[in-house]
């Protein structure tokens, strides 16, 4: 009984996790008539490093026993980088661009994609099998990617924005395969230290940009939305 209710909290875990970043993409689009979106990626990612910072210190005040999450090693320090820039600091700045041109509704289904991209780094990098209902559904949802970035008023026929939020799920599927080869390790910390970094280097470069930054009221929604989303 204990097992089957553990499965049922991670399936609800992982539905609720899917709303939050399915939401995130037009409560960022909301942001970004305030803020540039280079500082908004930025804070987006300041903002789950430095929450979830904040709740594992409070979490560690009071325990008792050994660890129970194995820690990050030498090993592990090339499959953080690869997934720090790819997925906390390019994937971000092109999905809050592409979003100034992006209906957030399209955005957000676009950013399913990012499953498939997944999917196809890992069967053609790194050899992993891929079944066949794997492959159905990878299927579906590139027509229906597809479908959404056709642009029947372009000259081209296809949306620059949501062949932007393509890349960025390229970005995330990159990710998502470099942080599989750590995933043993204590998972709150690499996201710690995936936000603090791609957030303060892109905050860095926003900043050699000239971007302008927003007030401290945007500034903390925006962490917020990072930290929650």
């Amino acid at each position: 009984m204990k097992a089957i209710q553990r499965q049922s909290n991670s399936i609800l875990f992982a539905l609720a996790a899917a709303a939050l970043f399915g939401a995130s993409a037009p409560l960022a689009k909301l942001l970004l008539v305030e803020i540039h979106p280079l500082p908004l990626a930025a804070l987006l990612y300041l903002g789950s490093g430095l929450g979830l910072l904040f709740h594992k210190f409070f979490l560690r005040i009071g325990q008792s026993g050994p660890k129970k999450e194995a820690k990050l090693g030498k090993a592990d320090t090339p499959w953080l980088i690869g997934a720090t820039v790819s997925g906390g600091i390019a994937a971000p700045v092109v999905l809050m661009f592409s979003l100034k041109t992006t209906p957030a509704a399209t955005a957000s289904l676009i950013l399913n994609f990012e499953g498939v991209a997944t999917v196809l780094i890992a069967f053609l990098v790194f050899r992993e099998a891929v079944g066949r209902r794997a492959w159905l559904a990878v299927a579906f949802v590139t027509l229906g990617v597809i479908l959404l970035s056709v642009d029947f008023s372009g000259k081209w026929g296809l949306s620059t924005g949501a062949l932007g939020v393509v890349a960025a799920c390229v970005l995330w599927g990159l990710d998502n395969n470099f942080t599989r080869n750590i995933s043993g390790k204590d998972p709150i910390l690499i996201v710690i230290v995936k936000g603090m970094a791609a957030g303060a280097l892109n905050l860095a470069l926003a900043f050699i940009a000239g971007t302008p930054f927003p007030g401290p009221g945007p500034a903390l929604l925006a962490c917020a939305l990072g930290f929650f989303c």
